[in-house]
């Protein structure tokens, strides 16, 4: 499998549950060390995954408590700069 569809997809399933733990951590870790992909499209695998993610979370136009928490582990596990994120996600991701 293509190094970017196989991160696309370890993404997907780590976040699932909007919960990342040691384990999911360690696996992704081990493969962004891997060296199969340049920081370059390190960044654009992200970049997708933040949009695929955001497309399906806007989806039913309501942000669940659950999908919130998803967006805020995505920012802080892959420290995710606000500039790669879409405008609409800072708000959604703040608890009301």
């Amino acid at each position: 499998m293509d190094p970017k569809q196989t991160l696309l997809t370890k993404l997907a399933r780590i976040f699932s549950d909007a919960k990342v733990d040691d384990g999911e951590r360690a696996e992704l870790r081990a493969f962004l060390a891997s060296g199969e992909l340049s920081n370059t499209e390190l960044r654009a695998v992200f970049e997708q995954f933040v949009t695929t993610t955001w497309k399906a979370t806007i989806a039913d136009n309501h942000v669940s408590e659950l999908e919130k928490q998803r967006l805020r582990e995505i920012v802080r596990v892959l420290g995710l700069d606000a500039s790669v994120l879409p405008k609409e996600w800072i708000p959604a991701m703040r608890d009301e």
